[in-house]
């Protein structure tokens, strides 16, 4: 099935991202995205290697997308839960507003809260609204409640379903 797919994320205070990717899953209101890295990062002190493997979660009736992340060998990395709104998947691209909030689980499963500063400070300068934070608070709380039954019901390039 794999065929090519932009993901574009768009910011409240800083120019849109567009990434290359390739479609590997698709129903009717979910997809799965892959994504190679093509130079290195980190995501809370965590090196992710150019090369590594981005498998992307988009769901069009929730408000987050979790990425699970693959090293170069295929060990994982982590998970990561980027808080959005507004996900609309077309026939070759997807796009969604990014609000800022991130949510890293590692392998040993520690969970750290990342840009809760990025969205005070987004919010202090008006580009997020009351009604955008109270979201943002909501999808948090519902994350940390619920990320392992999350990452556990993905579904699987090596399973196919959970």
């Amino acid at each position: 099935m794999e065929k090519s797919f932009t993901e574009i994320r768009l910011h409240k205070s800083k120019p849109p991202q567009e990434f290359l990717c390739q479609l590997i899953h698709l129903e009717k209101e979910y997809l799965v995205l892959c994504y190679l890295s093509h130079s290195a990062a980190h995501i809370n002190g965590v090196l992710i290697e150019k090369g590594s493997t981005t498998i992307a979660h988009y769901w069009k009736d929730k408000n987050y997308v979790l990425w699970k992340m693959k090293d170069p060998g295929g060990k994982l990395i982590g998970h990561l839960f980027h808080v959005c709104k507004d996900m609309r998947i077309g026939s070759n691209a997807l796009s969604y507003e990014d609000l800022e909030l991130d949510i890293w689980c590692d392998p040993q499963d520690k969970v750290t809260i990342l840009n809760q500063d990025e969205v005070e400070e987004t919010f202090a300068r008006g580009f997020i609204d009351t009604q955008e934070r109270a979201l943002i608070e909501n999808q948090k709380d519902e994350i940390m409640s619920s990320y392992q039954q999350i990452i556990n019901n993905l579904w699987s390039e090596e399973h196919g379903n959970p």
